[in-house]
């Protein structure tokens, strides 16, 4: 496996968190366009591109002109370069329905094409975002993009082909076991950022979604059980938004739902940031008032994680907290 790269400056950040970042357009670096691709060394570690259930297969036979595999996971789920290499194509500007191509014959919606060397390449289609430019260098598990519904699309999910050209398509499931990789499972090298949380789950984190939830005035049993009615509540928030509502809690409902918290707040959001702060090693009782022993919390935990600890809970704070 190879070492992600650190990207951008930020100041006070742990290298692990800025990944996240750059999703959320802080730091972000971009390529410029037009200049030659740098040579390519040979191939040296891989990476899985992203985490999610896997649907449809690679020439199935339902599918026999499906060069790739889909990885289905909520919307802004992050997306990692398989492997160093320059950016190719990209294509943005695409939505649900669309039906031009991308850089690759298809309707894969925003996408990103990426060249390796030894000439392999790879392609990621039906982004919700792009973060990278064409010319751009790129290193194993950099995040290119974020998962999403664009193009020929039912839901969110990631269209990912491998290709070296005397050898046109390959399995991409197969070419990564064979390195050591589970596509969909094994976790991407630079993964980082808010979870994906769905129906099922249980414990702290369901818990504190529901404290959000509730939060926005949409009704929901707070028990820490990420059942069918905390699913029905998700999907109401993100309709409210304009979210795609799947009732999953990935990076970009998480965005949604956390509020920036100090001092003499009060409520439902501060239930929520005291139960993950007790989840991280407080004893604050969660009674929804931010007081002066709820802020010293907040301190211990940004000092112990490198952050700037000024007792104030930012979109940082919040998303290295959970």
């Amino acid at each position: 496996m190879c070492d992600a790269p650190e990207t951008g400056h930020l100041l006070h950040v742990p290298a692990r968190r800025r990944a996240l970042f750059t999703a959320l357009g802080v730091g972000a670096g971009i390529g410029v366009l037009g200049l030659p691709s740098p040579a390519l060394a040979a191939v040296t570690g891989w990476s899985n591109p992203t985490r999610g259930t896997l649907t449809s297969g690679y020439k199935s036979p339902s599918r026999p002109g499906h060069l790739g595999w889909d990885v289905a996971n909520s919307q802004g789920t992050p997306i990692y370069a398989t492997a160093d290499g320059t950016v190719r194509d990209v294509k943005t500007n695409s939505y649900p329905g669309d039906t031009t191509s991308g850089p690759l014959a298809g309707r894969t919606g925003n996408s990103v094409h990426i060249n390796h060397a030894d000439s392999y390449f790879s392609y990621y289609g039906h982004l919700h975002r792009v973060l990278v430019s064409a010319g751009q260098r790129v290193s194993c598990g950099q995040l290119i993009g974020l998962m999403g519904n664009t193009g020929n699309s039912t839901g969110p999910h990631l269209h990912f082909e491998i290709h070296r050209p005397r050898l046109t398509s390959l399995d991409p499931r197969v070419f990564l076991a064979n390195r050591g990789i589970t596509l969909g499972s094994t976790a991407p090298v630079g993964s980082t950022g808010y979870p994906s949380v769905s129906q099922g789950a249980s414990g702290w984190v369901p818990r504190v979604i529901q404290y959000l939830v509730r939060a926005r005035g949409i009704s929901v049993v707070v028990d820490g059980i990420y059942g069918a009615g905390t699913t029905s509540a998700v999907r109401s928030f993100q309709s409210s938004r304009g979210l795609y509502a799947d009732g999953m809690v990935g990076p970009i409902t998480w965005t949604a739902l956390v509020l920036p918290l100090r001092e003499g707040n009060s409520g439902d959001l501060v239930r929520g940031l005291q139960t993950a702060l007790n989840a991280r090693g407080a004893s604050l009782l969660v009674d929804g008032g931010f007081g002066s022993v709820t802020t010293s919390a907040v301190r211990a935990f940004q000092s112990r994680n490198g952050l700037v600890a000024d007792g104030l809970v930012g979109p940082v704070t919040w998303s290295v907290l959970i």
